[in-house]
């Protein structure tokens, strides 16, 4: 497997597995966006794309806050592609580019997720607060906070 930059030509397949990946999740059928997302956000956020040989397996996005830190809003692997390490690679890509960047990074996660709380715990990231409702009333989030690296 294999991370890179994601392009303009990746957006449509980004797209694609984002809707096929959260539809299993509670409320996942809210979770994707659009293909006019994508392309904007490679174009303006920091996007990732993990390939196993020449098929797409997973993304990983984050955009930048107005305080100059970044929200990982995304990282996700494709159900057939998962347990190789894939998600391990997307992380250290977007992390190294946001270390680069001197900045802090947050994310939310749902506190059930205890293979991605885990995941984001071994890189450095550690849970603020519960936020109950974050979203609907029923789905609690985990605020999780990544200093920026020191120099």
């Amino acid at each position: 497997m294999q991370v890179r930059k994601a392009s303009r030509e990746d957006y449509l397949a980004l797209a694609a597995l984002d809707r096929e990946v959260w539809l299993p999740y509670p409320n996942g059928v809210h979770l994707p966006d659009g293909e006019h997302t994508w392309r904007h956000w490679i174009e303006d956020a920091i996007v990732f794309a993990l390939y196993d040989a020449e098929t797409l397996a997973g993304g990983a996005l984050a955009f930048p806050r107005l305080d100059g830190a970044f929200w990982l809003h995304k990282i996700f692997v494709d159900p057939r592609c998962r347990k190789r390490g894939g998600g391990r690679l997307l992380m250290q890509a977007v992390l190294a580019e946001i270390d680069r960047r001197q900045a802090d990074c947050y994310l939310t996660v749902n506190p059930a997720n205890e293979h991605a709380v885990a995941l984001y715990r071994s890189f450095g990231f550690t849970a603020d607060k519960i936020i109950e409702g974050y979203y609907r009333k029923d789905e609690a989030r985990f605020e999780m906070r990544r200093p920026k690296a020191e120099k």
